[in-house]
């Protein structure tokens, strides 16, 4: 019977494998060093199915047992395996197409750490599972040679696994751990602390002890207030990659006025649809001051104005709208309210604010050769007279 199961297990093992070394092999062969995540996943299913293989060749020779073999039985059985066989040979060449598309068209596969982790736990799953069975096994055959078995003998796994973990004494040496403590009927046990609980403790003291040797003494590991400003230093430091990669970004300091008709005219659908409700259809103000006249009360100019719409005005219960335009939007509104200065529309509003005088007017350069006539010339009429 052993020798029947070994090598039943051996051939299933053997086939198991088949189809899945063909596909590993397509994917170890595409990558440039290493493993690839492509490798690893195919070695794992591979390691899942011949799990898979060997419960199933455990729970046939289980269920065997005891039964008696018949000539139909018998060739019902090599069917079935015949059968097993030419799909587990069709899979594998399914595989095998696969991974050469895989490696020919497609993009190399990254594998997650869910999925990983989920794999090696469905392994652990099904590795514990074969533990049980072969324990169930081995107990059958001995069972049906009429062995004798002892007390231990006749606990299952979990049995074992539990009374190494609780420590628990079994009922009928109860007595021998009971105290004289008697309320109302109910006496006391004097169990052991139950040795999970016992390492848990242990473990907690090694990790406080490592915890301020790290933390407190050495100052290899950092605490929540140095990794917070670690984490924000990394976050502006990203965010500074990020818009110099992007190329420069409109800002109030750099914004410039836009005069190309294009851009006038997308500033104008942009007003007319979100500004016109306080500002007027054609600027003249009606809750907001008017934007035609040469009054301001938050300064004009392409940059005031830029900066106007973008933070707001929370006092006056304009809002910010950075949020809803782009810098290049708020940009071409800016154009386009100070394209329509002096416009004078109809029902305008009264002036609000002051003048507005742009500081930075070009100053035109002096012609020196012009200058020069002049003081010639002045110095000749001086001496005639």
């Amino acid at each position: 019977m052993k020798k029947q199961t070994i090598k039943t297990i051996l051939t299933v093992m053997a086939i198991g494998l088949a189809p899945v070394s063909v596909f590993a092999a397509e994917n170890a062969a595409a990558a440039n060093a290493g493993i690839s995540d492509a490798f690893l996943l195919s070695l794992l299913l591979g390691v899942i199915l011949l799990l898979l293989l060997i419960i199933h060749a455990i729970g046939q020779s289980i269920s065997s047992i005891g039964k008696i073999e018949t000539p139909e039985s018998k060739s019902s059985k090599a069917e079935q395996t015949i059968k097993a066989i030419a799909v587990l040979v069709l899979a594998g060449g399914g595989l095998s197409a696969y991974a050469q598309n895989e490696t020919t068209t497609s993009v190399p596969f990254v594998m997650s750490d869910v999925l990983f982790w989920s794999l090696i736990t469905t392994i652990a799953f099904l590795a514990l599972i074969i533990a049980i069975l072969f324990r169930s096994l081995k107990t059958m055959i001995r069972y049906k040679r009429g062995d004798d078995f002892t007390a231990d003998e006749m606990n299952t796994v979990f049995d074992t696994i539990g009374s190494k973990l609780v420590d628990r004494v079994p009922v009928e040496e109860e007595a021998t751990v009971m105290l004289d403590h008697d309320y109302d009927g109910i006496k006391e046990l004097d169990n052991n602390l139950p040795p999970w609980w016992k390492y848990m403790f242990y473990g907690t003291i090694i990790f406080a002890f490592v915890y301020l040797i790290r933390f407190h003494i050495t100052g290899s590991g950092e605490l929540q207030l140095q990794e917070y400003e670690s984490e924000m230093l990394a976050a502006t430091e990203a965010k500074a990659e990020a818009l110099e990669s992007g190329g420069e970004q409109l800002t109030e300091d750099n914004v410039t006025l836009l005069v190309d008709l294009d851009a006038i005219t997308t500033g104008a659908n942009i007003y007319k649809g979100n500004c016109a409700t306080c500002h007027g259809a054609l600027a003249e103000g009606l809750v907001g001051p008017n934007l035609t006249d040469e009054y301001w009360i938050h300064g004009g100019g392409i940059s005031n104005i830029f900066k106007s719409i973008k933070y707001g005005i929370p006092a006056k219960g304009m809002i910010a709208w950075q949020s809803q335009f782009s810098p290049v939007q708020m940009q071409q509104i800016a154009s386009y309210i100070i394209s329509i200065q002096g416009s004078n529309p109809p029902n305008a509003k009264d002036p609000q604010g002051e003048i507005w005088v742009d500081e930075k007017v070009e100053e035109t350069p002096s012609d020196t050769t012009n200058t020069e006539e002049t003081v010639e010339e002045n110095e000749v009429a001086a001496v005639a007279e």
